[in-house]
């Protein structure tokens, strides 16, 4: 009878190929089920993988009327689900420990009950994160339940060597299932809040009460500075005071960030200079832009390229005309112009903080000197097919909102 087991290896083999006939982490010649694990994967797969793992397993045994493997798929079923739980809360505790959020731990290496405790009783200082951890806490105490340390939904018999949910006998799998589609979502909103969250903290855009993303719901909430005089401010500012249930301090601190902050005052109708770069000269850039870059009509079909003499002598056009665009603002432009439209349209184009604006300028300054080459700077520029519609879209987060209008019409 033939062996059904992983052959034999040789020590030779073994030596060449540790995983050759392994009986799980042997690699066929067809690739398309290799999973990235280990050095290829990353903690987050694990988040994800628990999570979908139940809620799979929980949709299959309902749609497909599995009943006589309901019994024992729904313990994998639900400890895959506290399993994530744990997980995601661990995931945001060392990340909010790392940036100082946190100050400790929370006690007990698999108590997921005292991990949500930590995180609901902590100042995070951002609402969308308080609201994810407040949501989170009816799985955690359910799961915590019936399950305090990690052990009783994988074991039968408990670390006191007595039966593993002794006090329930049933479990529905279609509230679970309904459950843990709610569940999952929470657990991604939290992932991702934590993630952005601490990035924003870097912006220092924030109070010790609210984040940034809360600072900019209430300038979006506030009326216009012209306006903070009239009833409507004190009317606004109650709305804002009982939304995050701050004192008249804690509402104090946040204007002073609002009021100085180039997005934020200019969504509370406050305007902001640009460092080098006057309104007028900015529009004179733009209309040169366009020379090379006429508008195109809304319907205007796709230009398509016939090599013949026509052809040849509109790009021969085409190239004088950019020559002396570029030769233009040459001529126009300083160095430190240059960089702060550079900048500019860096800003509109990737979406970064504007926080970071006046770093990037130095930055951008620094590099030109070195590069010591204006008209190249300003080539790569005019070559840019987005270039107005980046610099449209990064004015107003730099406080200019007017001028974004302006130059939206050429």
């Amino acid at each position: 009878m033939a062996d059904a087991g992983p052959k034999a290896l040789s020590p030779s083999t073994i030596d060449d190929d540790p995983i050759a006939g392994d009986p799980f982490f042997s690699l066929p010649d067809d690739s398309d089920w290799n999973a990235c694990i280990g050095k290829q994967g990353n903690e987050e797969n694990y988040i994800d993988g628990y999570i979908e793992a139940a809620s799979e397993l929980a949709n299959a045994v309902v749609d497909k009327k599995m009943y006589s493997q309901r019994d024992t798929l729904v313990l994998p079923i639900l400890y895959n689900a506290r399993h994530a739980v744990e997980l995601v809360q661990k995931f945001v505790i060392t990340r909010l420990l790392a940036a100082g959020v946190l100050r400790s731990r929370a006690p007990g290496g698999h108590n997921i009950l005292s991990h949500w405790q930590l995180l609901s009783g902590a100042n995070l200082g951002d609402e969308e994160l308080h609201h994810c951890i407040a949501a989170l806490g009816p799985f955690v105490k359910s799961l915590a339940r019936i399950d305090d340390d990690g052990q009783e939904l994988r074991y039968h018999l408990n670390r006191e060597e007595e039966s593993s949910l002794a006090t329930y006998s049933l479990a529905n799998l279609e509230v679970i299932r309904a459950s843990l589609a709610t569940l999952s979502k929470l657990i991604s909103g939290l992932r991702y809040r934590t993630i952005d969250y601490i990035d924003e903290r870097r912006t220092g855009a924030s109070t010790s009460r609210l984040s940034r993303r809360d600072l900019m719901w209430i300038a979006k909430t506030m009326p216009p500075l012209n306006r903070w005089t009239e009833d409507v401010f004190d009317k606004q500012k109650q709305v804002v005071k009982e939304h995050f249930g701050l004192s008249n301090t804690q509402f104090s601190k946040a204007l002073d960030v609002i009021k100085v902050n180039r997005e934020m005052k200019a969504l509370v109708g406050g305007e902001t200079s640009l460092h080098f770069l006057p309104d007028d000269l900015l529009v004179c850039v733009l209309q040169q832009w366009r020379k090379r870059h006429p508008r195109r009509e809304p319907n205007q079909d796709p230009a398509i390229v016939i090599f013949d003499k026509k052809t040849f002598e509109a790009r021969r056009e085409d190239t004088r005309i950019f020559g002396e665009v570029v030769t233009a603002l040459e001529k126009l432009l300083t160095n430190e112009q240059i960089a702060e439209l550079e900048t500019i349209y860096y800003l509109g184009r990737d979406q970064w903080f504007p926080e970071f604006y006046d770093e990037e300028i130095k930055g951008t300054i620094n590099k030109h000197v070195l590069q010591n080459d204006s008209r190249q700077q300003i080539l790569h520029l005019m070559t840019k097919a987005n270039f107005l519609d980046a610099i449209t879209a990064a004015l107003p987060r730099l406080g200019r909102p007017s001028l974004a209008a302006r130059i939206s019409q050429l």
